[in-house]
């Protein structure tokens, strides 16, 4: 065994509890737990998630509670400065930012997502008047967050917002923002209309982020190393094939397959779906675009 010939071995597991492959990943590190190498340190990070407590529960030497006053802490600087050095909060007096932090403090509850999800909606308050309208009636959990955004989607754009959603919480590969633009121009089940049709691609790919709002965001790859051969002339290919879009955070994943939406008693339900049907979505998605060239 490799790992014998060092002295000392720390691995460390973030986000344990947004892995995909949970239960078979939690059953190698009971293995590698078994293995009881002194020179071996584990350390995880994790929501407390009940599958993860049972296998950790008797392995766990040193457990680290995030208290919320903790997390408090770090939310009120990201807070702070998206108030300070945002753009989209320039206009607000200063007495109206610190209604935002105080109401935001509030609420909050030690859920960071949460707070990014309130802001993302606040900086598009245009007067006083809605913007203290918009603090009165904050969504309390996240469900009802995500809730406020799928129910804000357009009529015209939410066939478009669930095949890309669908792609983005399944698919094998990481999508690029050009590909995302000829997920939405596709649909595999259309009747009277082309399955793929150049009229039903966005003008502007960055519309993305207004139609799905905080549910996705953009990215650039992790290698990035053709970044820099990139000219400033190439702005059309730096926005839509140098960059990678995603859910924004593994919540909105667990929140599309969820039991909540489901049983949704509103319209919101038809965004619900689980693996098998977005496998098949994905996979006809493919069939329909390559059956038009």
């Amino acid at each position: 065994m490799i790992i014998r010939n060092f002295q000392a071995i720390y691995i460390i597991f973030d986000a344990l509890d947004e892995c995909w492959e949970r239960s078979r990943f939690l059953k190698v590190l009971g293995e590698v737990h078994d293995w009881k190498l002194d020179t071996l340190h584990l350390l995880a990070t994790s929501r407390k998630e009940g599958d993860i407590h049972k296998v950790f529960g008797g392995l766990v030497s040193h457990e680290v509670p995030m208290d919320e006053c903790l997390i408090g802490g770090d939310i009120q600087v990201y807070v702070s400065r998206r108030l300070v050095e945002g753009v989209e909060f320039r206009m607000c007096s200063a007495g109206e930012k610190e209604m935002v932090m105080t109401t935001l403090m509030q609420g909050a509850q030690g859920m960071f997502r949460w707070v990014v999800c309130q802001l993302d909606a606040l900086q598009k308050c245009k007067t006083p008047v809605s913007l203290k309208k918009a603090l009165s009636r904050l969504p309390k959990t996240l469900n009802e967050t995500y809730d406020r955004i799928l129910a804000a989607i357009d009529e015209d754009d939410k066939q478009g917002a669930l095949s890309l959603l669908k792609w983005l919480a399944f698919s094998f590969d990481t999508l690029s923002l050009d590909q995302a633009v000829d997920v939405i121009a596709t649909d595999p089940d259309a009747i009277d209309e082309p399955l793929f049709d150049l009229g039903r691609r966005l003008w502007d790919p960055q519309d993305i982020l207004t139609i799905c709002s905080s549910l996705v965001t953009i990215t650039f790859p992790k290698d990035s190393s053709n970044k820099g051969n990139i000219n400033h002339h190439d702005d059309n290919v730096l926005s839509t094939e140098a960059r990678e879009i995603r859910l924004a955070h593994f919540s909105v994943r667990e929140y599309l397959i969820s039991e909540h939406l489901r049983t949704s008693m509103t319209t919101l339900s038809c965004y619900y779906f689980n693996e098998k049907v977005a496998h098949i979505f994905i996979a006809k998605t493919c069939l329909a675009y390559l059956l038009q060239f």
